[in-house]
């Protein structure tokens, strides 16, 4: 075979020759010519990602997992298309639907390499481990590509004015809360990332399941515990965004926001009265780019549920009741909300969107 220039080559390391999957024949997972002798012989028929498409390569030895992830929520990506359908109406089956989510949204969609083998192809992609099937993800070069500019700043105390979060201070990492039955999915598709069922809480058996609880903790009383949840005492700033990512992309910059609010999805696992909350990135022409209306935009609120990962023990929160109970800065009031359409940051519609999870009278404390 003639001779290749470095930049031709694949790096493929002794480690990964060495493993089983390097003990196959590069056909076995990409195809391709295993007997030519030319680069372009040799590559007739190559796939670059062989866990791409339903027919993976993968199949033949992880069929259960395959399976499991081809519905789970990184493989479909069902929470965008949850919240797209429920603003538009739209079926998903929608061809116009259809359009936009291959247009803007469906490059974010992992398969089994992108998480186990490359970068993935939403960061334009590279090996991680020269070629190496890892079975542990990298997290910062796999789950902080895709997971970046929120989760993976606000864990790293990246943005401006915020500290690393605690459980990133004491070495830990992303697969500490987020296995791989989690990540993998049961084989059903669940509407959103907080429906998985296997998605970590903080009271989870071998984390915080025995804290320490009144008197000895003041602030963990029952009817705390019952009604707030984690974050709204230990979490420090975050990032919200205000306009969505396609057409245009963002023409409202993000900002470090920390806004407690009425938890809009209250169900057996978060049954909390008070949660931190998100502003999304979509107002009601985002879609428009492609004929799409969103009829039902006010129908549900922008400012969401969300899970900070910027924990800390104390915060400004934590300094005392009335830090908490008297300070209307860290809620999402009808006037911040009123104040961020007058800037034009939201939009009108916003207004009605959000007036179920606005909090514009303090729980009392005393």
């Amino acid at each position: 075979m003639p001779q290749l220039e470095v930049w031709e080559k694949a790096l493929v390391s002794d480690a990964f020759l060495a493993d089983l999957h390097g003990k196959s024949s590069c056909t076995f997972c990409h195809q391709g010519v295993g007997a030519a002798t030319d680069k372009a012989q040799a590559h007739v028929g190559m796939v670059a990602d062989p866990s791409e498409s339903e027919a993976t390569a993968c199949v033949d030895c992880h069929q259960g997992i395959v399976q499991q992830h081809a519905a789970s929520i990184h493989g479909t990506q069902q929470g965008f298309f949850t919240s797209i359908t429920r603003r538009t109406g739209l079926d998903a089956a929608s061809p116009a639907l259809a359009e936009m989510f291959g247009a803007d949204c469906a490059k974010c969609h992992t398969s089994c390499g992108q998480c186990h083998i490359s970068r993935p192809a939403a960061v334009e992609g590279g090996l991680v481990w020269e070629h190496q099937v890892r079975q542990t993800p990298n997290p910062v070069k796999q789950c902080m590509a895709c997971h970046g500019s929120r989760v993976a700043d606000e864990f790293r105390g990246v943005n401006e004015g915020c500290s690393p979060d605690v459980h990133y201070n004491n070495m830990m990492n992303c697969i500490d809360c987020h296995d791989a039955d989690e990540m993998h999915g049961d084989g059903t598709t669940p509407d959103s990332r907080y429906d998985v069922l296997d998605s970590p809480t903080c009271m989870d058996v071998g984390c915080h399941s025995n804290m320490p609880t009144a008197p000895e903790n003041e602030y963990h009383t029952e009817d705390h515990l019952d009604n707030v949840a984690c974050q709204v005492c230990h979490a420090d700033g975050y990032k919200s965004c205000y306009q969505c990512h396609v057409g245009e992309g963002l023409q409202i910059p993000s900002r470090i926001d920390f806004r407690i609010g009425r938890n809009p999805r209250q169900d057996s696992r978060r049954p909390w009265t008070y949660v931190t909350l998100r502003h999304v990135p979509i107002t009601p022409d985002s879609y428009s780019e492609y004929g799409i209306s969103t009829p039902h935009f006010s129908d549900y609120p922008t400012w969401v549920y969300a899970s900070p990962h910027s924990i800390r023990k104390n915060t400004p929160q934590t300094a005392s009741c009335e830090a908490c109970h008297e300070d209307p800065t860290l809620y999402l009031t009808s006037a911040y909300v009123d104040s961020l359409v007058a800037e034009g940051t939201m939009v009108e519609e916003e207004v009605a969107a959000n007036e179920d999870v606005v909090v514009d009278e303090l729980p009392k404390w005393n």
